[in-house]
């Protein structure tokens, strides 16, 4: 795919729509845009006292995204999108209605609009990691078909698939002339009420119910590191119509459950410290950042540990 080349773009003043706006990953893009002097639109199921939020460029918006009426208004003045709501629900019909015909319906709304460029916010549980090789880069192949895919650590069997077929939705509109970049993340370490690694799965470890035996690693990034990418995506004219694994590094799995045992002294001791891992699991290759370093300049911003110390924080005040 041709590259666009062309000198960085600046957020000043630029009307950015962010859908997700008060869950985790989007809350945090559209504050880091608001202060990057970005007028930004958050829309969101009920107006609220959100995280990231507060901001004077940001207004609220009510809506769902996927009702075609509601993405053409969201969408209507804006310079860019950033499309970071999904479900992770276990009813398939559901998860494809949301996730493929929601980012069908933004991105045509978009596309009509006249929006310089779509940002998609992605999962690397798109690829068929059976297929994919020991290192999984942009160009792996990604989930076709409904079956049980062995290598899918997600939180919903359905995600990775519906996921992909979101990413092949927004295609058909690349080809109709939307100008779009898609930014596939690893597990997103930071504090927020709704975040899977520091505040969800850590509460079910604390329950005894996580196992050691769960898997071999784990992808990871950080929310900051998140909104760097986003905003080098939306600032870099090389990132129109290209895809980027966000991907800080690899984590064991038994490091990070261990890791979280170690907030709760009280808990119960964890399951499978003395069963063989499973790869059925795990996600079974590397996952490369190397092109959105390459292209992009990426550096991440913050660490592993960084998170773990935010989210042990931010436990050892929860009541």
């Amino acid at each position: 795919m041709k590259l666009h080349s062309g000198s960085a773009t600046s957020l000043q003043d630029a009307s950015v729509l962010v859908t997700g706006g008060s869950g985790f990953v989007g809350s945090h893009l559209a504050s880091r845009l608001a202060a990057a002097g970005a007028e930004v639109r958050a829309l969101v199921r009920r107006r609220g006292d959100y995280p990231g939020l507060s901001l004077p460029n940001v207004t609220q918006m009510e809506g769902d995204f996927i009702d075609p009426a509601t993405a053409r208004r969201a969408c209507e003045g804006m310079a860019f999108v950033v499309h970071s709501a999904a479900t992770i629900g276990s009813d398939l019909a559901e998860a494809r209605r949301v996730n493929a015909g929601g980012t069908a319906a933004l991105a045509a709304a978009a596309r009509e609009a006249g929006c310089r460029q779509f940002v998609h916010v992605s999962t690397i549980s798109v690829y068929d990691w059976e297929r994919g090789g020991s290192v999984v880069d942009e160009t792996a192949p990604l989930k076709t078909i409904e079956k049980a895919y062995a290598h899918t650590p997600a939180a919903s069997p359905h995600y990775g698939l519906t996921k992909a077929e979101a990413e092949r939705a927004l295609q058909v509109e690349m080809e109709r002339g939307l100008a779009a970049t898609i930014l596939r993340l690893g597990a997103v370490m930071g504090v927020h009420p709704t975040s899977s690694w520091a505040v969800l799965v850590p509460a079910k470890i604390r329950e005894g119910q996580v196992s050691l035996a769960g898997g071999s690693a784990l992808p990871w990034t950080h929310v900051e590191n998140v909104g760097l990418a986003m905003e080098l995506a939306l600032t870099r004219p090389v990132a129109i119509g290209r895809a980027y694994n966000v991907v800080d590094g690899h984590i064991p799995w038994r490091r990070y459950v261990e890791d979280v045992r170690s907030w709760f002294p009280d808990a119960p001791p964890v399951p499978g410290a003395d069963e063989p891992e499973k790869p059925e699991g795990s996600f079974v290759g590397q996952c490369s950042n190397d092109r959105i370093r390459a292209e992009l300049g990426y550096s991440p911003l913050r660490t592993y540990e960084d998170g773990m110390a935010e989210a042990a924080a931010w436990w050892a005040k929860a009541p």
